[in-house]
């Protein structure tokens, strides 16, 4: 496992807000850009032949204070940061303390290595009275391992993603 310096060091993450806040012992800290709840289902196949992914809706931060309110259920977020996962190594989030402690759990899959572009995850509102967060609130920390070398490295159809939002179809 590198450590948060090393993560730092090596460009893995980048557009940090404050590398001095961000950075932890084994990893490095990610902040909540933007908050998006689905409109509609999406459909996942074998081969993405008919991969068509669920719309979202962004929601918006109180002008005044720069939060929102989030009431029990599932959101798909995205982070400022974004990522450059080398071909020697792999990636993974986890929730940081703070917010499983409040009642939240964020899930996402392996970042793939290779895979450079925008991060994001599921959160999950398990707090029946919902969760206050607030724009750049740091949410989960990536932590990257090493492999035993280096790989091909991902390919797919997120590769330099802007965005987490899904994309139809199979990869170009």
């Amino acid at each position: 496992m590198l450590a948060g310096t090393a993560i730092i060091r090596r460009g893995i993450v980048r557009n940090l807000l404050s590398v001095h806040q961000q950075v932890q012992p084994c990893g490095v800290d990610v902040s909540l850009r933007k908050v998006l709840r689905w409109t509609s289902r999406p459909m996942i196949d074998f081969d993405n032949s008919r991969r068509q992914s669920a719309s979202t809706s962004e929601l918006c931060f109180g002008s005044e204070d720069g939060a929102v309110m989030l009431p029990q259920g599932s959101y798909l977020i995205e982070f400022n940061e974004t990522v450059r996962i080398p071909l020697d190594c792999m990636g993974q989030l986890f929730v940081r303390s703070s917010l499983w402690r409040s009642g939240a759990l964020l899930t996402a899959g392996v970042i793939d290595a290779g895979y450079e572009g925008a991060l994001g995850a599921l959160l999950d509102v398990k707090n029946p009275h919902g969760i206050f967060l607030y724009k750049d609130a740091k949410l989960g920390q990536v932590t990257t391992h090493s492999l035993e070398g280096k790989v091909t490295g991902y390919s797919g159809i997120y590769q330099s993603s802007q965005s987490t939002v899904g994309r139809d179809g199979p990869a170009a």
